[in-house]
């Protein structure tokens, strides 16, 4: 059964929003009808359309890989060069800020195994903090000024160090020269300032490239051929710009890339089928088969691609990796004075927060909220601690505290208490029989008369 395209809910949505809507307009509009059935009367109906397994028949079958393999050794044409210049271009490949972040990705890794099994307690606790920095964790901030120490002391022996780089990565008062994209190599200025220019013929609007004379020198070359390189070991303080860009394009990294940008720029044009025999990771063996490819060449965890070296194996070794046991005493560790101002820059991780939660709790000392003053703030002011009150006069004398005076008992009423009503019949009648003045009667005191309330007018 063929799935459905549409639902129930959707064609009568589409109805009462488009399709009917679209035929009042024009059942209102006579001219409006006419004239979208005059349109339809005058088109003619489209062509035939054949079956395409004609067409699929007629095209010609994938090439055999032999046969792929020698068109595809043939040299680069123009526009395949022009391809593969801006191939090299879009990977920034003469850019040392680039070549910077793929070297300090493996040298901090480098770093941090070394601490985790050659480190004493101190510098562990120096480059492995588990509490938070201000913006960031102290001691990865400290492995990475280490990782550039090393990359900048194997510079430095290969000539190519530009004293006006920065810190990359730095947190604390970043400055300008931090930002790797926008780093230049010692020589690059004037002439030699090598600025890109974007056009479609890019081998003929930048001939006097690094990009553009290192495709020029590979000119008429096969894909397995190769021209030998001249073996140097270093640049010299009084080396000119045109030397140090040939010893730029003629490091195995360069290399490398220059010879991929071609792989993709020859694979350009084949169909789905025939790409799908090309096979992978040839550039690589062809390097191993003539013996210019190196077993030490690491392969960064992040970047999970080979970081190629700057020396071929008949040139004179790589500046060896920098020895990390003096880590151990940084005082003796060999460190320039901004590396030690960068270093001491990085704030210590901040004190575990108190147990119980204080609203006005800030160690940084910076304020947490921004304050807009054409609105009342939703959050009452810190409390300010009153100044201690003065301590009272001491007084001349106390006096003792007066005893309570002592509750007596109440006494007799000397007025004549009312008689029972009893006894004051009974005292009548005998002063009756007699004949002796009945006595007084005593006014008995009126009760106060009780607060009518409801419930008893109720009752």
């Amino acid at each position: 059964m063929a799935p459905r395209l549409f639902d129930g809910l959707q064609i009568a949505n589409a109805l009462q929003n488009e399709a009917l809507p679209a035929l009042q307009r024009l059942a209102d509009g006579p001219s409006l009808r006419d004239r979208a059935l005059a349109r339809f009367d005058q088109d003619e109906p489209p062509a035939y359309l054949s079956s395409t397994d004609e067409e699929l028949d007629d095209m010609p079958p994938p090439r055999d890989p032999d046969e792929l393999n020698r068109c595809l050794d043939e040299p680069l044409n123009d526009d395949q060069r022009n391809h593969a210049a801006r191939i090299l271009k879009d990977w920034q490949i003469y850019n040392p800020g680039k070549r910077y972040d793929e070297e300090v990705d493996v040298e901090r890794e480098r770093v941090r195994r070394w601490v985790g099994s050659n480190a004493s307690k101190d510098t562990w606790d120096y480059f492995i903090q588990l509490g938070l920095a201000r913006k960031g964790r102290a001691g990865d901030e400290r492995t990475n000024i280490i990782a550039r120490r090393n990359i900048k002391r194997r510079w430095q022996k290969l000539g190519v160090w530009n004293p006006e780089w920065g810190f990359p990565e730095r947190l604390d008062n970043p400055q300008p020269s931090d930002k790797t994209n926008e780093w230049k190599w010692p020589w690059q200025k004037g002439d030699a300032a090598a600025e890109w220019r974007a056009k479609a013929d890019a081998m003929s609007a930048n001939p006097h490239h690094p990009i553009a004379r290192a495709l020029q020198l590979r000119q008429g070359m096969r894909r397995t051929e190769h021209s030998p390189v001249v073996p140097r070991s270093h640049l010299e303080h009084d080396t000119s710009a045109s030397q140090a860009e040939s010893f730029i394009i003629s490091r195995p990294w360069f290399t490398m890339a220059t010879e991929s940008s071609e792989e993709f720029a020859r694979t350009m044009g084949l169909g789905v089928a025939e790409f799908r025999r090309v096979r992978d990771g040839n550039v690589m063996e062809r390097w191993m088969e003539r013996g210019d490819w190196k077993e030490d060449w690491q392969v960064s965890s992040s970047r999970r691609e080979v970081l190629v070296g700057w020396k071929w194996r008949h040139e004179s070794p790589s500046p060896e990796p920098e020895d990390l046991s003096g880590l151990n005493d940084l005082a003796a560790f060999e460190l320039t004075p901004s590396e030690v101002d960068a270093l001491e820059a990085i704030p210590p991780p901040p004190p575990p927060p108190p147990p119980n939660y204080d609203p006005n709790y800030n160690p940084s000392g910076k304020p947490m909220f921004k304050v807009n003053p054409t609105r009342v703030p939703l959050f009452l002011p810190p409390v300010v601690p009153r100044a201690p009150s003065p301590p009272a006069a001491p007084q001349a004398a106390i006096e003792p505290a007066q005893p309570r005076p002592r509750r007596l008992r109440r006494q007799p009423s000397a007025q004549p208490q009312p008689l029972r009503r009893s006894a004051r019949i009974a005292a009548e009648t005998a002063a009756r029989t007699a004949n002796q003045p009945a006595p007084p009667r005593v006014a008995k005191p009126r009760a106060r008369p009780r607060r009518r309330t409801r419930k008893n007018t109720a009752r």
